[in-house]
């Protein structure tokens, strides 16, 4: 069995965007272009449900959005493992992780501005 409480943490530790910014992204052109052009990324109905979870509460969660939640924690870490230095496939593998609710550039920013204040 699955700890609600505890599978939602690892989703939200695991994703470094908020609900808003998931939202505005799947509404850009680039988000459907990574799912036609890279084989690893996630369909626009997964990315958009994953959406739907992380607006939800712990509490709300149904054992169906549990196990999605688990399928979704080892794509993102299968798809972290997979990273591209190809340039051409490298932004695709940025996006496919950005339909995940895991922006590359957004946890780098994180830790130049750890470096700044030290």
């Amino acid at each position: 069995m699955f700890s609600k409480n505890r599978l939602h943490q690892e989703l939200k530790e695991a994703t470094n965007m908020k609900a808003v910014e998931l939202r505005a992204w799947l509404r850009t052109d680039i988000a459907p272009l990574t799912v036609a052009n890279y084989d690893d990324a996630p369909s626009m109905d997964q990315s958009n449900k994953l959406l739907v979870i992380l607006m939800k509460d712990s509490e709300d969660l149904t054992k169906a959005d549990c196990l999605f939640i688990q399928s979704i924690l080892q794509r993102i870490k299968y798809i972290k493992n997979t990273r591209s230095n190809v340039q051409h496939t490298k932004l695709d593998w940025e996006n496919s992780l950005r339909n995940l609710g895991f922006d590359v550039k957004k946890k780098e920013k994180s830790k130049k501005k750890e470096k700044e204040f030290y």
